[in-house]
């Protein structure tokens, strides 16, 4: 029995619309998990930075970042002494990024790699005194150099932290970031030699009581176990 040529018709545009409905879900499927590549640029913690960022879902992204400050000189006034500060930093960064609304907020986690030091030299000033273990040597008798402070940080340090910025389409968009980097500095030091002079003088070790300088400072500013990190800069996708 033949059908009526409008039931042919009708049932072949049904068949059409389901197959036009299929490749449009397909589509936005596809479109709903977004990849691409990016590249960033910016300020991160007063260093220049740069990376890469490559896009695996709507809500995921993997990133390279690297920061480089070569030498930063800055003059450290302080009461009683002349002291001068120098820092250094390389570092990398492995990064994950996940966005739980799907839209510019992320948190993120990841490893930073490399090596941060500063360095602080200090001596008295003019007319002033400096006391270590009962010395006091005076600037106008000992001129034998300043008494100096490395700090370091860990070569290897987790990193946690949120931001603020995606470009789920292609072009240009801004970033922002505020996280930390967890880890305790190492702190080293040097007495002058007429501070050492004056010390065994005293009948102390000047080793020792160094150490005890040392201990103090890493008590106090290093008790903290974090370094901030603050960020800033663009993105261009493709």
């Amino acid at each position: 029995m033949r059908r009526p040529r409008s039931c042919v018709a009708t049932t072949a545009l049904c068949r059409g619309a389901v197959v036009a409905t299929a490749v449009a879900a397909a589509t936005a499927a596809a479109q709903s998990v977004p990849s691409g590549q990016s590249v960033q640029a910016g300020i991160a913690a007063g260093s220049p930075a740069a990376g890469s960022t490559h896009v695996l879902s709507d809500s995921l992204s993997a990133r390279v970042d690297a920061a480089w400050l070569p030498r930063a000189n800055r003059a450290l006034p302080e009461d009683g002494s002349d002291a001068t500060g120098e820092t250094r930093s390389a570092r990398a960064a492995l990064l994950g990024d996940w966005y739980p609304f799907r839209g510019l907020f992320r948190a993120t986690a990841g490893l930073s790699f490399g090596s941060t030091k500063g360095e602080v030299a200090a001596a008295p000033g003019s007319g002033s005194r400096w006391t270590v273990a009962g010395a006091s040597p005076n600037t106008s008798t000992d001129q034998s150099g300043a008494f100096t402070t490395r700090v370091e940080v860990p070569s290897t340090m987790p990193y946690l932290g949120l931001g603020w910025g995606h470009a789920p389409a292609r072009g240009w968009g801004l970033r922002a970031d505020a996280g930390m980097l967890i880890g305790t500095g190492k702190v080293t030091g040097d007495l002058p030699s007429g501070v050492r002079a004056k010390v065994a003088l005293a009948g102390m070790y000047p080793q020792v009581e160094l150490e005890r300088e040392l201990q103090t400072l890493t008590d106090g500013a290093l008790k903290i176990s974090v370094v901030p990190v603050i960020s800033l800069g663009m993105s261009y996708r493709w």
